[in-house]
């Protein structure tokens, strides 16, 4: 494996689909810090406020495994720019709403949920081309670059948006955001090769039942798929709720949120480089465990923060953290993945993390709104310890899993 963290973009496809993908993440970053800043201040709620971030993720958990289905039944590449095109097309409704003065949290969630359908039920068929884009031995550097491009958009987003929304007022600021998704369907049309699987037999469930059982026999997509939930479960919840928490607790507006997110964008970015470089020295198991610990410090810091400049750092280190853990147990799943069911396999990832954020969401929400977030993001820092220690206690191959060494087809839990 390189350690070069940008040696995938010596090729034409990834750097066509890899700066498309940047714009569009700016884009979504954009329209999430500057609606949930609405809402915000409309509603002064931590749940109403995670809401909006959760139509952003949770179609993952109903739209993904269609899209499994289809990314392992027509070419990845005209499924993904279909459902890029139908999530513009959505958005631009959004947009028109806002600018007829719809402020409703539940009008704009529902807009916001019909848009992330779409783009859920396409993102399968982008993770399952990403292993044939590059050489194995540059996968979790393609891995690392969706990281480096979600994060970018982290961090220029919110500041775009706070000036966009100043400048031109939100509804052209969420016309922005449905035009980058137009810009990467036109890069992935620019991709002139087939990403086609192979011919999947069965009826919808027969091929869904495969997809799970393909997951569920290969121990490093079953393991890397726990960790995944475990880690949405308990810290991502903290993005969704980074404008209610610097409003309610620190008196901050959308400067103040943008600021914060910018800075857990920089920190990912760095964490991103860092684990990759990392990757080529350590075994994967040691690493997730110290992500894993270093997550949950950095999520206390977060919650006990006297101040806003603890908080920018907190979520500095909960970005570099962050997006090290993510970058190992996705790329495990996609390393291990069957290449004639990895769509599928990829949707069954896509929809355990939407779940589990939104289900993850709710419930650190609603602590924080019958006490205080302090509490809530506290709570999170203890609980993925928990989670992982119950994990490592009860799996008696997870190391083996993570690593990539041969292991018994079916994972193996010890006797509670």
């Amino acid at each position: 494996m390189s350690n070069h963290p940008f040696v995938p973009l010596r090729h034409r496809a990834v750097r066509l689909l890899w700066g498309s993908a940047m714009v569009s993440d700016i884009g979504t970053w954009v329209q999430l810090i500057v609606v949930g800043s609405l809402v915000a201040a409309h509603t002064g709620s931590a749940v109403q406020t995670g809401l909006v971030a959760l139509a952003t993720f949770m179609p993952q958990g109903i739209a993904s495994p269609v899209g499994g289905l289809l990314a392992d039944r027509y070419d990845r590449r005209k499924v993904f720019a279909t459902f890029l095109m139908l999530q513009a097309l959505v958005t631009c409704v959004l947009a028109v709403a806002l600018g007829a003065g719809v402020r409703s949290p539940g009008v704009l969630t529902v807009l916001i949920l019909l848009a992330s359908a779409a783009g859920a039920t396409g993102q399968p068929s982008y993770a399952a081309m990403l292993p044939d884009l590059v050489p194995p031995e540059e996968l979790m550097a393609m891995v690392s670059l969706g990281v480096y491009s979600w994060n970018s958009g982290r961090v220029i987003g919110p500041l775009l948006g706070t000036l966009l929304a100043l400048a031109v007022g939100p509804a052209w600021t969420v016309g922005f955001n449905a035009i980058t998704f137009v810009v990467m369907a036109f890069a992935v049309l620019l991709v002139r090769r087939p990403f086609l699987p192979h011919a999947s037999d069965g009826s919808v469930l027969q091929r869904l039942r495969g997809g799970w059982q393909s997951l569920r026999s290969t121990p490093g997509c079953y393991h890397g798929v726990v960790l995944l939930v475990l880690f949405n479960l308990t810290v991502v919840p903290f993005m969704g709720l980074i404008p209610i928490y610097v409003r309610a607790e620190y008196g901050g507006g959308t400067g103040a949120a943008g600021m914060v997110a910018s800075a857990q964008g920089i920190g990912a970015i760095v964490g991103g480089v860092g684990i990759t470089v990392l990757a080529t020295r350590h075994l994967r198991s040691l690493l997730v465990g110290r992500m894993v610990v270093l997550l949950a410090g950095s999520l206390a810091v977060y919650a006990l923060a006297p101040n806003m400049a603890w908080v920018v750092a907190a979520s500095t280190m909960l970005g570099a953290a962050s997006s090290g853990l993510f970058i190992s147990a996705s790329s495990i799943v996609q390393r291990d993945a069957p290449h004639a069911s990895r769509g599928r396999v990829m949707s069954i990832m896509q929809a355990s993390m939407g779940v589990a954020y939104g289900c993850g969401l709710m419930f650190i929400g609603s602590i924080g709104d019958a006490s205080n977030l302090h509490l809530a993001f506290l709570a999170g820092s203890v609980l993925i310890l928990v989670g992982f220690a119950l994990l490592t206690w009860r799996s008696q191959h997870w190391r083996a899993a993570v690593d990539g060494v041969a292991v018994p087809q079916q994972p193996e839990l010890c006797p509670a």
